[in-house]
Order: structure tokens, then sequence, then C-alpha cells
């Protein structure tokens, strides 16, 4: 065995000892940097969905809160989107797109997709307006706390 090799080995074990070993082997074999692109063909890589699918971004503003949704590719017949107290449920299926050829280098998301995004207060699916444009969804509200108020106390 070489020298290498059981440097790995050994950090693999002090992570199994720590408590993350099953992260350490998931993101090692996750690794999309392109380190690995040679132990870990693409097909591989780009079959597996990540959970940062689809990016998202929250603005607050004295009034509204805005959530802007990246979907590139998609039309809005795609997404279905979904409301409970704080937390929006986003979802649809991504296509792969009909090319010939094997893929060199495949980083994008493809099939059915699920992702809660935890909003920073609870809306009502009645005030919530969503308006899908050139890939991206933008969701917005009327913030119902938009005042600081006391509270006395006895």
């Amino acid at each position: 065995m070489d020298l290498e090799k059981l440097k790995q080995w050994m950090e693999m074990a002090q992570k199994y000892q720590n408590g993350n070993f099953w992260d350490a082997i998931f993101d090692q074999f996750m690794d999309t940097s392109g380190q690995n692109s040679q132990r870990y063909p693409i097909s591989s890589q780009a079959s597996r969905p990540s959970t940062k699918f689809p990016l998202v971004d929250i603005y607050l503003t004295d009034t509204q809160i805005m959530v802007i949704i990246e979907l590139p590719g998609l039309q809005k017949d795609e997404v279905q989107l979904s409301l409970s107290g704080t937390k929006l449920l986003v979802k649809g299926i991504s296509k792969k797109p009909i090319v010939s050829g094997s893929p060199f280098l495949a980083e994008r998301h493809h099939g059915e997709f699920e992702r809660v995004i935890e909003l920073p207060e609870p809306a009502d699916h009645k005030d919530v307006q969503a308006k899908f444009e050139s890939g991206l969804l933008f969701v917005t509200y009327k913030k119902r706390y938009t005042q600081q108020e006391n509270i006395p106390i006895q």
C-alpha cells in the first residue's frame, strides 16, 4: 500500500471516529470540482439530484418579502408551488434536452425535484403572488410584522 492511500484511509478513519464518516464518503463520491472526475464517471454524477436545486434568493424590504427561485429551462406549467405557514414548497420536473452524443461534462439537474424553502415570516396563500419570467419564479407577499411591538412585563 502506498503512502498516499494510507493517508486517505487514516483521514477517513479519523472522520469515522468524529461521526462524520458517511458525510465524508458521500462528499468525496459527489465531488463536482473535477478532482475526482477520473474515479467517478460523469453519468453517475449527472443522475444524482442536488439538495440545492433550485437555487433560491430571499429579499426583505420594509413592506414585503420576495423569493426568487431559479428554474433554468423550465416553463411555468412544469412547476408546482404550495405554501404551509413558513414553508414554501417548489417542485416539478426538469427534462433532459434531446441531444445526441455522450456528455463530456454534465452538471445540470435533470428529473424530478422538490425543495422546501423556509420563509422568514408566515404567509397566507391568498396574499402570495407568483410570477414566472425568463427562468425565474418571483414569489412575493406583504410582511405582516412591519414594526416591533413592546410587550408589558407583569
